[in-house]
């Protein structure tokens, strides 16, 4: 059975030699408030990143052009830096948004409980050393049946009374980055590699325009309703500039198969140029999206 690390503990990792592993091992087991696993990889979409390159290469050739990428629920941003190091070898005039929905958390500790909030201050886990408790996803009773057990005293006796004390001021959370510690080193040391919060249901907050949207392992059915996937491939449609490449798709294990594509915007619709395994998760609604049904502004009045 394999060991459960709180994720409060993330951000006591990053100097340690093996920082990466074992921010991916805290990772492994731990939900966001919408129930969706931080769960990632380094090196997840190794042949499907290369087969995107020559894609990229062929539809946007200029290598001196300034390319700009918007890559979408990155999770801790390990994949993103891998893809970024393959793209910068070629375009070296790039600037690459990394994003995820909730990428820092916070955390309340009083004696040796830890509460882990997200960013709106939903609890999410509660930490009670040898106990790691997941708020939002819970505990499987046949396998942690004594978790269980316990987290029906911890969580609304102990943690209630951390919480009260929090909300009145008496006790003061600290903010943990969950983007891993290689994307942090990277954001800080070049420039063109940008970390930043981004919900997909929301409109673009890059300024103008963008060459490239990449979206890995978020646009799950089992996360979003069909309206809300409707929405998010319009607001994908509106990001991108006409001839731009939206690269979407799925997979479980590092460099297992990926089930995805490469979709290049048109005036009114996206047209698919390379199919992955099955295809994306979400290929229908690609398939099936017209401008007209792009989310439309509202006037001022």
């Amino acid at each position: 059975m394999e060991k459960v690390i709180s994720v409060s503990l993330y951000d006591q990792v990053v100097n340690e030699p093996n920082a990466d592993e074992l921010a991916e091992c805290i990772l492994l087991n731990f939900a966001d408030e919408r129930g969706a696993y931080k769960r990632t990889y380094g090196k997840r979409f190794e042949n499907f990143d290369q087969k995107v390159l020559e894609i990229i290469e062929r539809e946007l050739p200029s290598k001196t052009r300034a390319l700009r990428l918007l890559d979408t629920g990155v999770s801790d941003g390990r994949t993103s830096v891998d893809f970024f190091h393959k793209l910068a070898k070629c375009y070296p005039k790039l600037t690459y948004f990394a994003s995820d929905y909730d990428p820092e958390v916070q955390v309340i500790s009083s004696g040796n409980v830890s509460l882990t909030l997200s960013s709106a201050g939903k609890l999410v886990e509660i930490s009670w050393p040898p106990f790691v408790f997941n708020v939002i996803r819970g505990d499987h009773w046949h396998r942690y049946p004594l978790n269980r057990l316990i987290r029906l005293f911890v969580q609304p006796l102990i943690a209630k009374k951390i919480l009260k004390q929090y909300e009145t001021g008496a006790l003061k959370p600290r903010t943990v980055s969950l983007f891993c510690p290689k994307a942090q080193r990277l954001s800080q040391e070049d420039k063109r590699f940008k970390l930043m919060k981004y919900s997909l249901l929301d409109a673009s907050p890059i300024g103008g325009k963008v060459d490239l949207i990449r979206a890995m392992n978020v646009l799950n059915p089992s996360y979003f309703s069909k309206q809300a996937i409707k929405k998010i491939v319009g607001n994908i449609f509106n990001s991108l500039s006409e001839g731009g490449l939206f690269i979407t798709g799925s997979n479980q294990e590092s460099d297992s198969p990926v089930n995805g594509g490469i979709y290049r915007k048109t005036a009114t619709h996206f047209e698919l140029l390379w199919q992955s395994g099955t295809g994306s998760p979400i290929q229908d609604t690609i398939k099936l999206f017209r401008q007209d049904s792009a989310p439309k502004k509202k006037r001022i009045t």
